[in-house]
């Protein structure tokens, strides 16, 4: 039997926490999806289960996501953990897989709050054991409060490559270094934007903290890193990497990885919003008005999934786009909808403050990367750079065409961890920007389901739309 909600929420990090909460207090029949199997997305991973250790290990920013998440449980909205959504469509319709059952519900309104995922970029023997990103070093602190063993690397760029070497640095982690790919001369760009940056100088004040810390502690940090690669026969033994031409070596039991976060796109490129490419940031971002609506009027987009602004941004977010909902659903005027934006708006600003200083002084370059031939570009299908170049050197000339010959991007992640670097690749061979190659298509399922799974849904009283209804979606 079909199920229908006035509005479903698709992921609760703070976004979705904050949008589904609300719409629920307003009296809304609200349903928020997670593949978590607990609220609070990555930025606030398991808070729930957080002791105090943990709790002050992360700070104060992680421990106001138990206030979101408690607020979330006290509104009682209708919450489903363990939940893969695996098809969007334009119309409200959500195909969704929980427990080894695929299910088909529809909504009047679509809040996707898919946040943020770690920049994946392929360099020489990221695929050994060993290596990982740093995100998922984060996560599985907080899920599990694991620490790693022996001598750790990390390497990359972005506030966040720093903040877990704080992390670390405060569990007795031993730092073997941190190289940073990020110029070691500040962009020009970056200097006239810090006055601004200046008055919002808790984020600024944080950084300075953060950075001052790791050099007391006598870690040895680089700038300015170059051809980084991860070192080993069967598993990671050692990091590599060049500096101002001179060669550097490490032992390193662990490496992790981060050159910095992109919004998570998929759900909008399936469903067919239109994307905008950010040409600094280099990343592909939903178009939306300033509440959150896409191109159809059906789905929105709430917190870093519709551009990359932190977590307190993506509460801001998530709470606009449900005060539209709310004003399309006639739960309340116009006036009302804007008065209650209005402070929303005004600290959605105030914490913007610092952001285009920050996406100045780390924003990727072409410079910053290298695509070594050898190098495993596609992990799902095995494809590498050279396999790509050959192709390009055959007269391909679009990314979706690269996709069909080589198989890069028809793997399980559906082009997450290659889709980048491929367009980087692409762009780099045709003198184009990344943008101008094109976007990979994403088709459904999103996530990797048994046919068994699609064969025995229930499509509800919307019927089966046809004999081939999962292959008309390709």
């Amino acid at each position: 039997m079909s199920r229908h909600y006035d509005v479903i929420v698709i992921g609760t990090g703070p976004a979705g926490l904050s949008a589904a909460t609300l719409l629920t207090k307003m009296g809304l029949n609200v349903l928020a999806l997670d593949e978590q199997q607990r609220p609070g997305g990555q930025i606030y991973r398991n808070v729930e289960g957080a002791g105090e250790a943990r709790l002050n290990l992360f700070g104060p920013d992680y421990s106001v996501g138990l206030e979101l998440v408690n607020e979330f449980r006290a509104a009682n909205v209708n919450y489903e953990g363990g939940a893969s959504v695996w098809q969007v469509e334009a119309d409200g319709r959500i195909c969704y897989s929980k427990d080894g059952k695929s299910s088909r519900i529809s909504a009047n309104y679509i809040i996707a709050a898919t946040g943020a995922m770690e920049r994946p970029v392929p360099i020489e023997g990221w695929t050994l054991p060993g290596v990982m990103g740093a995100g998922a070093a984060n996560n599985l602190a907080k899920e599990a409060g694991l620490t790693p063993k022996g001598k750790v690397v990390l390497a990359g760029s972005g506030p966040l490559l720093l903040l877990e070497a704080s992390i670390l640095l405060k569990k007795g982690v031993e730092i073997a270094a941190i190289l940073e790919t990020t110029d070691l001369i500040p962009p020009a760009d970056s200097v006239t934007k810090l006055p601004q940056a200046l008055m919002g100088w808790k984020l600024l004040y944080k950084g300075t903290t953060m950075l001052w810390e790791l050099q007391k502690a006598g870690i040895p940090h680089y700038r300015g890193v170059r051809n980084i690669r991860a070192l080993g026969a069967d598993a990671l033994s050692g990091v590599e990497a060049t500096v101002k031409g001179e060669t550097l070596n490490f032992d390193a039991d662990l490496l992790l990885l981060h050159f910095g976060v992109i919004p998570n796109t998929h759900i909008f490129r399936q469903a067919g919003c239109q994307m905008v490419w950010d040409e600094k940031l280099r990343y592909w971002y939903p178009s939306c008005d300033s509440w959150g609506r896409t191109n159809f009027e059906k789905i929105f987009a709430a917190g870093d999934g519709c551009r990359v602004h932190g977590a307190v941004a993506a509460r801001h977010k998530g709470t606009l786009a449900a005060l539209e909902i709310a004003c399309c659903l006639g739960m309340i005027p116009e006036s009302e909808r804007d008065d209650l934006a209005e402070p929303v708006l005004k600290a959605l600003r105030q914490d913007n403050l610092p952001r285009p200083f920050i996406d100045a002084m780390y924003a990727p370059k072409p410079s910053h990367f290298t695509f070594e031939n050898e190098t495993v570009l596609c992990r799902c299908e095995n494809v590498t750079v050279g396999d790509v170049r050959k192709v390009l050197d055959e007269g391909v000339r679009e990314l979706n065409e690269v996709k069909i010959i080589t198989r890069c991007g028809m793997g399980p992640c559906q082009g997450r961890m290659c889709g980048p670097a491929l367009a980087e690749i692409v762009g780099e061979y045709l003198s184009l920007e990344p943008d101008q190659a094109g976007l990979l298509v994403v088709r459904p399922p999103l996530k990797p389901i048994p046919l068994s799974e699609v064969a025995a849904m229930d499509l509800g009283d919307g019927g089966t739309d046809g004999g081939n209804w999962l292959l008309d979606k390709k």
